[in-house]
């Protein structure tokens, strides 16, 4: 249509805008969609910000962009219209904005004509639909410190897994929620608590805090149910694996055998060929005890690898020193030999200069003799002579003297400069001893960890209890054992950790008998059980109203579990971040617009003293919690900050971009470290494996990738059927999971090879 068809439009169009129109009702919805996205406070095109009526009356690098009562000659309407070289907006613009139709631009020059007057915005409640079936994208997933459990967000819901048996235990659910929902809107994010006791979800404007609760224990009895193998099979067994079988018990299937061994092992065999499929040892707190020597081991590994760097920067940089000190010296030397030459000549030239200023006083003597004071032709040219002589002399001895300075100031210099660089060596001194002394510290307790470690792991093949009765769970996934000491241990037969235990008294043992339904009971004259069912049930709703203006993409509790962080934000317009108190679910800390558009990922530093956050405005900013000062600002990502994480030891803070790229940064002297590439879409999510300076990240280009820091690939999970937005690892990288777009839930172990695969239940 051209322009003076629409002009006509307008003209008809008025009359049936007859009463005063309402800015938020009926102007602002389609300047939102097709103006604002490029003309508000974080993205001002032509320095104009179209987000309310005053700021457009103000106007921006060609002035106002409306004239109140004169819609005809407001630049917003000429702009609409496409005239005047005008046309707004852009075509093949990347908001995706379209022209006006005629219509709304009859709205908007009837709306000035008006007066284009403001009005009050009426906040609207999100009426959110049922999600599809088909939509079950996992954005998030989250691991307890332990390694034990895994949660992952699908939609709208939460699904937890236990790792050590590889099965799906629970979906966590709100009772106000419909279809066993967690959130209304999908689960942007989640984090585990550091004791695991709670997990903390996001999604649209709220955010959930889910505690763990145990389901109710058996009493009275305990039951191993399985029926023993048959004595033939114990034989083979025996045989095969030459062991003394105290006990047995077959699964339920008849696939698998278990057997309480003389060692106190108990043992998982394949029944069809007799071979040992697992061997399963030790208990619950030697498991813990075990992890937490590993997890030191590391940290010092690291602690070691840190001074070590540290010592071989500081020898190169005495090696550049030694060179600069042997310069200097050199320069002593030189300027030594020259000075006392360059001092004698300044005598004779000093004297020169004198017998010259003589000569010229004697001359002008004779000249102020002269009667009437008028000296003759050759007295003059005496003078003149005897002033030139003069001239040369003192800038001799100008030049002489300036010699003797410049060589005096030179070996000055340079005496300086020996001191300076025989100061700073004197520190590198001190910094390579105190370097060395911290290495060696962390030495020693590397090496009693590791000494520590091998007894406990030797001590577990040293158990002086016997397994008298074992026994499959219905389904496999776990192995019971009763000891003659009274105690009752529960494994995961998938991975072969010890998962429950109940200490008793050996005395308290009567009987192993035979229940009715084919199980085994262990009377006892106490109580004792295992077997609980873990479950998340909803603790608090955190919803303050004007917190969070949309979705919240990041949810990080603290290290002491104290207070958990949230990051969020409105799109294109402001990053926030707000951390409550965990006991009340009051906010202690709120820092709305921290960056210029909405926050992705946060991370605590180890110490919990400061938090680094990643947003879409391209920026890693580390702020200080106790005053909300920016400490780091870290630029380099051209696309959104996708990932944060700190280091264990909080010397280097890794961030992930859509760029594609991963980018560590050094927090002692707030420099980039390095940049890692080799994705070719976005990395969606990154954390530090443990203690180590290895880094887990998902990727768009289907893979699943381990780095370190300095930028090597240790391995890659690649060729993935679908773009992966979330992973995570356990503390000493025994297994890795993934999470993406195809709803699936995968596992691996340390090696790279896929362990399970979960869907949606």
């Amino acid at each position: 249509m051209k322009p003076h068809s629409l002009i006509a439009l307008l003209c008809t169009s008025t009359a049936a805008l007859a009463a005063d129109l309402d800015y938020y009702r009926d102007v602002y919805p389609f300047l939102k969609a097709n103006c604002i996205s490029c003309h508000n406070k974080t993205t001002t095109k032509a320095d104009l910000n179209m987000e309310t009526p005053e700021l457009m009356i103000k106007g921006g690098e060609n002035g106002p962009s409306i004239i109140p009562g004169n819609g005809a000659e407001s630049l917003l309407v000429k702009a609409s219209l496409h005239e005047k070289d005008m046309e707004m907006p852009p075509p093949n613009n990347k908001s995706g904005a379209v022209n006006l139709i005629p219509e709304q631009i009859a709205t908007l020059k009837m709306w000035i004509d008006q007066g284009a007057k403001s009005s009050v915005k009426v906040e609207r409640a999100v009426v959110l639909q049922t999600f599809s079936a088909s939509i079950d994208p996992i954005y998030s997933v989250a691991m307890t410190k332990d390694g034990r459990y895994v949660a992952c967000g699908r939609s709208n819901h939460i699904y937890v897994y236990d790792m050590a048996t590889r099965q799906f235990i629970a979906q966590i659910s709100d009772p106000s929620e419909k279809n066993d929902a967690a959130h209304r809107a999908l689960v942007q994010s989640l984090a585990f608590s550091p004791d695991g006791t709670r997990l903390a979800s996001g999604s649209f404007r709220e955010v959930k805090i889910w505690k763990l609760v145990n389901g109710k224990q058996a009493s009275g009895a305990v039951k191993l149910s399985s029926a023993p193998a048959s004595a033939d099979l114990i034989k083979k067994i025996a045989t095969t694996g030459k062991v003394v079988v105290v006990s047995s018990a077959m699964s339920a299937d008849g696939k698998q055998v278990v057997t309480g061994c003389e060692d106190g092992s108990v043992r998982v065999w394949d029944a069809a060929t007799a071979k040992q499929v697992i061997e399963l040892r030790g208990s619950v707190a030697a498991t813990k005890m075990m992890a937490a020597l590993d997890w030191n081991i590391a940290a010092q590994t690291l602690e070691q690898a840190f001074y070590k760097s540290e010592i071989t920067r500081i020898e190169a940089q005495d090696k550049a020193l030694d060179i600069l000190l042997g310069k200097a010296k050199e320069a002593i030397v030189a300027m030594n030999k020259v000075l006392p030459e360059k001092q004698k000549a300044v005598p004779p030239i000093t004297e020169a200069k004198t017998t010259a200023q003589k000569a010229v006083d004697e001359v002008a003597a004779k000249i102020k003799a002269v009667p009437g004071g008028k000296p003759d032709a050759v007295l003059d040219k005496e003078l003149k002579s005897a002033q030139d002589k003069l001239i040369t002399a003192k800038m001799a001895e100008v030049s002489a003297l300036a010699g003797v300075s410049a060589a005096q100031s030179n070996v000055q210099d340079a005496e300086d400069d020996v001191k300076r660089i025989t100061d700073s060596k004197a520190v590198n001194a001190k910094t390579v001893v105190a370097a060395n002394t911290a290495m060696a510290a962390a030495k020693t307790l590397q090496d009693k960890a590791a000494a520590d470690l091998a007894a406990a792991k030797l001590a577990l093949t040293k158990t002086s209890a016997k397994p008298i009765a074992v026994s499959f769970s219905a389904d496999a996934a776990r192995v019971a054992s009763m000891f003659d000491d009274g105690t009752l241990r529960v494994w995961a037969a998938a991975s072969g950790t010890p998962i429950e235990e109940s200490i008793g008294n050996a005395a308290a043992i009567t009987t192993i008998t035979s229940a009715p339904d084919g199980s085994f009971v262990a009377t006892k004259a106490v109580t004792q059980s295992v077997g609980s069912s873990p479950s998340w049930v909803l603790e608090r709703k955190i919803d303050p109203k004007g917190l969070f203006a949309d979705r919240v993409n990041a949810v990080r509790f603290s290290p002491d579990g104290k207070t958990l962080a949230t990051g969020g934000g409105e799109l294109s317009r402001s990053g926030d971040i707000v951390i409550f108190d965990v006991t009340t679910g009051k906010a202690t800390q709120t820092w709305k617009e921290k960056h210029a558009d909405t926050v992705l990922c946060l991370d605590y530093s180890p110490d919990g003293k400061r938090i680094a956050s990643g947003a879409a405005d391209k920026i890693a900013r580390v702020t200080d919690i106790a005053t909300g000062k920016q400490v780091n600002l870290f630029e380099g990502h051209t696309h959104h900050v996708m990932g944060v994480a700190f280091r264990n030891d909080g010397r280097v803070l890794a961030t992930a971009g859509a760029d594609g790229a991963v980018m560590t940064w050094d927090m002692i002297n707030g420099e980039r470290k390095r940049k890692v590439e080799g994705w070719t879409k976005e990395v969606t999510s990154l954390q530090f494996i443990g203690a180590t300076n290895q880094i887990v990240t998902s990727a768009g280009d289907n893979r699943i990738r381990i780095v370190t820091d300095d930028g090597t690939e240790v391995r890659a999970m690649a060729n993935l059927p679908d773009y992966m937005q979330a992973a995570a690892s356990a503390p000493n990288g025994s297994a890795i999971i993934g999470g993406g777009e195809d709803s699936l839930l995968r596992v691996w172990d340390g090696a790279g090879k896929e362990l399970a695969v979960f869907g949606a239940k």
